[in-house]
């Protein structure tokens, strides 16, 4: 058999899987072009700098994957890998504060132990709400580690958006809309105890974040009702759920996305109260964490994106059948050891299926570049700071420590807590609101394209 034999009957299965009705996935929506606008120019305000670079790693080693931060007093909290919500103190302690899920077996057995991402202080206790892509969402005491299951990954309820319900609606329609969560991700805990929170997508499950990232938007943001203990669909079709974030006065939420790398808004009050728009677009990178106060948030930017170093998701997004093969390529590379860890239990095979599909394996091809973002409550980029020295990128979320010129850094990949010392003049620009006007946001994309 010659090459060009064997090229074309490659070719003819390839072809045969990206269009074959019936082959698995069942994704939520079907595979369609998706929009996605491109990344500013590091230019101006996004312009390079260096003002992170020599990060300093706390607890090198001892951490692993603190993707999320909150800080109160001398306290700082950290999700890690493992189900773990840790205290660290300000003389180094480490404390376990709650472990979410059974020990872990290896650092593969994430779907099994559990690996908190977002969390927020409670404002009806003294707790942490901390949400858990593979266990649900929690309610946690801080000092005691007691845990209170709020939201469950098999029997949430959830209910649609009161724009969004009609009476026209079919029961299949109502029931896509409020189907059970995947991967709950971001949190943020209103004054009346309520919270806001993520759903990444609802097609693979989090350490399969490859293939879901390749289907169309099925993320999505919700409201938790701690009287009724329900949550409540605001936004569908998110592309790559995220970080999330209460506006000072709470007549708004931002969600951010992943994909879109962009960030939108759901209007809790005012004349627009229960619709949402795109806030801003075209970040230089993949949104991940937010975390907010009285003058704006910080954003991080997980994987950089430029003209330079093309986003992967943006440039697959227009093509469709492209996406469909290369999920399903990865669903039937997965599938046997799936097959074979669900049989016997087989520590192999859940390692393999841990590996495929996970984003994790793609870092040595993310760009060196780590960016985190402050913006002010009207959707401008305040300051854009960047390192180039891979001493703390892929960044997930910007923390400030009270009172002090420091800034800590997480990382879903780190080994380790980033810190970095602010410039002076990055102190003056924050306490200034200083505001760069040359970047405005650009028109958001038609619902069809999303």
């Amino acid at each position: 058999m010659g090459l060009k034999s064997k090229l074309f009957k490659t070719g003819v299965v390839l072809l045969l899987i990206a269009v074959l009705p019936g082959l698995p996935p069942k994704t939520v929506f079907p595979f369609r072009p998706i929009s996605i606008v491109p990344a500013r120019p590091l230019a101006g305000v996004l312009a390079p700098n260096q003002l992170l670079n020599g990060a300093e790693r706390l607890h090198e080693g001892g951490l692993q994957q603190p993707e999320g931060i909150a800080v109160r007093g001398n306290a700082t909290y950290v999700t890690v890998y493992g189900g773990k919500i840790l205290e660290l103190g300000d003389q180094g302690s480490v404390r376990t504060v709650a472990k979410l899920g059974p020990d872990c077996v290896g650092t593969y057995s994430e779907r099994v132990c559990g690996r908190p991402l977002g969390l927020d202080f409670d404002t009806k206790g003294n707790n942490l709400i901390v949400a858990d892509p593979y266990l649900g969402i929690w309610q946690v005491h801080i000092k005691t580690g007691d845990k209170k299951l709020l939201v469950p990954k098999d029997k949430a309820i959830i209910v649609e958006d009161r724009e969004q319900s009609s009476s026209s609606s079919s029961e299949a329609a109502r029931k896509l809309r409020t189907r059970q969560p995947n991967i709950p991700n971001g949190v943020a805990v209103a004054r009346n105890g309520d919270f806001y929170w993520s759903d990444t997508a609802s097609d693979f499950i989090f350490e399969d974040a490859i293939q879901a990232l390749l289907c169309n938007p099925s993320g999505r943001l919700l409201h938790y009702s701690r009287a009724e203990g329900r949550s409540r669909v605001l936004i569908d079709e998110v592309y790559g759920a995220n970080g999330v974030v209460l506006s000072p006065d709470e007549s708004f939420v931002l969600v951010g996305e992943l994909g879109g790398q962009l960030i939108r808004r759901y209007y809790l009050k005012g004349p627009k109260a229960g619709t949402h728009d795109v806030f801003v677009d075209g970040l230089p990178g993949a949104v991940d964490n937010l975390n907010g106060d009285a003058t704006g948030f910080w954003v991080g930017l997980v994987i950089g994106a430029d003209e330079s170093n093309p986003s992967f998701v943006g440039m697959l997004a227009p093509f469709p059948n492209l996406r469909r093969l290369l999920v399903r390529l990865f669903v039937l590379a997965e599938a046997p050891f799936r097959l074979w860890y669900d049989a016997t239990g087989s520590d192999f095979a859940l390692w393999v299926t841990h590996h495929i599909g996970h984003l994790g394996g793609l870092v040595p091809l993310f760009p060196d570049r780590g960016t985190v973002l402050r913006m002010d409550w009207e959707g401008n980029i305040v300051l854009a700071l960047h390192n180039d020295d891979t001493s703390s990128h892929v960044i997930s979320q910007a923390v400030p420590v009270p009172g002090t010129d420091q800034l800590l850094l997480g990382s879903p990949v780190n080994q380790w807590l980033g810190r970095v010392k602010l410039t002076p003049d990055t102190l003056a620009v924050l306490r200034g609101g200083k505001v760069d006007r040359k970047q405005p946001a650009t028109e958001a994309p038609s619902r069809e394209e999303l």
